[in-house]
Order: C-alpha cells, then structure tokens, then sequence
C-alpha cells in the first residue's frame, strides 16, 4: 500500500518525529501536563535578548520596555510596558493615565499582543492615550525567576497559589508602576483569574484599593452559582486526584511553553486537518459553545502563545473556586502547609465587602466558566460596583475576551470609553 501525504500531513509527521526524539524518555504525564523538578531538560525556552512579547508589539511599530520587579516573597516578576501610541510624539505632552492589565490561567502579556493593533486590548489603550503596562504572573514563561529558588530545580519555588499574586505581586507591581509614573493611581483590567487576584488583593491589603481608579473586571472568576456543565463536572470529578498524581511525580511547573508541544498541536488542530473539529469541541467544551466569534485559522499562532505555563497549586486554586463555588484562599490539603500558607488552619472566605475601589463587571452569555448567576453573586458582595454589562453578543464565551473576532467592537471600545469616563 502507498501512502500519499498531502502538505498537512507532511508537516504533521515531521513534527511528530520531532515530538518523539525529543521525548525519548518522558513519561506520558510528563509529556502532556510538564516536566519532573531537577530533570535537567529545559523544556521552556529560556529568554533571549529580544523576548517574544518585544518582537510583537516592535513589528506592530510600538514602543516597547520590559520591567523587572520583586515581591516581598522574592519573586521576579516581569513586566511589559507600551508607553505611547504607535503614532504619537510624547514631546510636551502631560503624563498618561495608566493601564495595568492582568492575564487570566495558564497565559501571558503575548496572548494579547499577537493579533495587532487592528484586534488587541493593549494597542487599542496605547493609541487611546494610556501608558499600558502588563503583568505576567510568576511562574509563567516571562516570570520564572527567584531571589533565592531556581525555578527549575527547588519545589518550593512553585508552592503558590492566586493568594500569593494578590497578597504579594499585585501591589508590588502597583507601587513599582506608581512610583516609576509619579501617578497616584491607575486603570486595572484583569481577565478571568487576573481579576480574581486583584480582588483578593483588594480583601487582603485593602490600603491598595485607594491605587485604582476603575476596576474592569472581564469574566471574573470569584463565586460559582451556576449549575455546572456535564464536560466541567467530569473535568472536576478527576481534577484532586489528577493533581495528587501530577504533584507525587514531582510535576510542579503545569503546562509550560514547549516549542515541540506547541507545534504537534499547531499541526492537529490548524485549518485544513481532520483533527481540527475535535480541538474545537474540546475548546467549546471547557469556555462555551461559539461558531462566530472563534477565528480557528488563529489556533496554531495562539498555541505558540498559550499555555505559558503556572504552577499546579494556582491552576488547583481555580479549579477548588469552581467546583465549590466559593472565594477562599486553596486549601492545600495538607495541614502544615496551610499553618506555613496562612499562619492559621480555618480558611475563611475573602471579604469583599473590603474591596471597595470601583468595579465595573462583564460577562458574556455564551461563557460557561462565569455566567451572568455569578456576576450577580459577585456584584452583590462588592460595594462599589459602577456597571454590570453584558456583552451584546448571543455567544460570547470565556475566551472570545482574549481573541474574539469582534472583541474590539463588542467589548473594547466600551472598556476605553468606561474608563476615559472616570478620569
């Protein structure tokens, strides 16, 4: 029999040849999910002169700076800046409000960059007149580093969860970009979990809320009300012992960027393949049902992006907020580590009634992960909610906040109007 392989399947098997030679020894688990601590294979790929997030916002004609700040735990975290609009001369011009954007699981600052200026969140803010600065959480690709732990090689880097980003990181990062602007407060837009440490920022140092002006929260995940999905019960039924496996194997670092990772998927799930439909029903499954919104000749270049890789404890600390619908610091199951965590055993709730820096709320109808049952919940536990806008789009789910089709006129240009207002 001879085998004739269009250009697709061609490029497939070479991608899985290379996948194989370059996982000559992994175990399946660690294939999929990261590698083993102390392995000694770099699998992320280590920064360059000129990181990913630069070479996007440089080719779109932005300026662009990349920052470096420390939490008070000794985390490194890093910080990308697009100080002005691709056209405009800053010469006499007054200082800019400030726009500090949080990603949400598992992504990073390039997520949101790669589309260009004609789609992305951050050119959008830049050409409207904001200094926009984006986070990226520790341990993803961009903030892997530590004063004391190698990332790579000591556990103990990793034991950290969303509590930490908003007790420790958030308000390092506010102060740093204060202190650097000589501004009193700024613009915070979180997407998903971003918006969730932001609040738990707020709940745990309630002196950083005076620091921000508005609070565009997109999808936040804070409490779940809303009757959850079958494909989300299943994921969660095996999410506790699949992450006791992972963390037994010593699998901290959870769902990295790995070049021949990115590729092998690139190549089942680009236009043209026959796997494609079963990437797309595993996306829909998990974010929401939407045929419109969702440009699928995005999907390999978005992989090259996404996932940038977290540590099993956050990835565990959303998936416990889902499953029991309630906004409390993880439980790590282990009653040492929650005395170390939070000098106590009881884990209460965080009180959002001490979050009281302006909050606009928004939500799409097709999301499956945050539905308008829980917007409501979160909105009647905050004190200062300025709006609860729903997205104008029948199927607007979880993601299309990051790479919908027509985000921009949907959602961005109310955001930059909302917050041109409250200046």
């Amino acid at each position: 029999m001879v085998l004739h392989l269009n250009g697709v399947s061609t490029r497939f098997a070479c991608v899985l040849a290379v996948v194989l030679s370059l996982c000559h020894g992994f175990s399946f688990t660690e294939f999929i999910v990261g590698p083993r601590m102390g392995r000694g294979i770099a699998v992320t790929p280590k920064s360059s002169q000129i990181s990913v997030a630069q070479q996007l916002v440089n080719s779109n004609g932005y300026p662009f700076e990349e920052h470096e700040v420390s939490s008070e735990d000794g985390y490194i975290l890093s910080l990308h800046r697009i100080p002005k609009g691709k056209f405009e001369n800053t010469t006499n011009k007054p200082r800019r409000p400030i726009a500090l954007f949080q990603h949400g699981l598992l992504a990073s600052s390039d997520a949101f960059l790669f589309r260009g200026p004609e789609y992305d969140l951050p050119y959008l803010l830049a050409d409207a007149g904001y200094d926009v600065w984006l986070s990226n959480m520790r341990g993803n690709i961009y903030s892997n580093k530590h004063q004391i732990f190698d990332s790579e090689k000591d556990p103990e880097y990793w034991k950290f969860s969303l509590h930490e980003v908003g007790q420790y990181d958030l308000p390092a990062i506010i102060d740093y970009i204060l202190n650097i602007t000589k501004e009193h407060s700024l613009y915070f837009l979180g997407h998903s979990v971003g918006s969730t440490a932001a609040f738990i920022m707020g709940s745990m140092r309630p002196q950083y809320n005076a620091k921000i002006k508005l609070h565009l929260a997109l999808a936040p995940l804070v409490y779940v009300l809303h009757e959850i999905s079958f494909p989300h019960k299943v994921f969660l039924g095996s999410s506790v012992s699949l992450t006791q496996s992972v963390v037994a194997r010593n699998i901290l670092n959870v769902f990295p960027r790995r070049d021949y990772f990115s590729k092998l998927l690139g190549a089942l799930c680009g236009n043209g393949v026959p796997t494609q439909f079963l990437c797309l029903i595993f996306i829909y499954s998990l974010v929401g049902i939407d045929g419109e919104q969702f440009n699928s000749s995005y999907i390999p270049e978005f992989l090259s992006y996404f996932p940038a890789g977290s540590s099993v404890y956050l990835t565990s600390h959303a998936m416990q907020m889902y499953a029991e619908g309630d906004f409390r610091p993880l439980d790590y199951q282990n009653p040492f580590m929650n005395l170390q965590k939070y000098q106590g055993l009881s884990l209460p709730s965080y009180n959002l009634s001490l979050v009281d820096h302006p909050v606009s709320l928004h939500y799409g109808d097709g999301d499956t992960l945050v539905t308008e049952e829980d917007i409501s919940f979160t909105e009647s536990r905050l004190p200062r909610v300025v709006g609860k806008v729903r997205v104008p789009f029948t199927h607007f789910n979880h993601m299309d906040f990051m790479v919908g089709s027509d985000a921009k006129d949907l959602v961005y240009k109310e955001l930059i109007y909302l917050m041109n207002k409250h200046r």
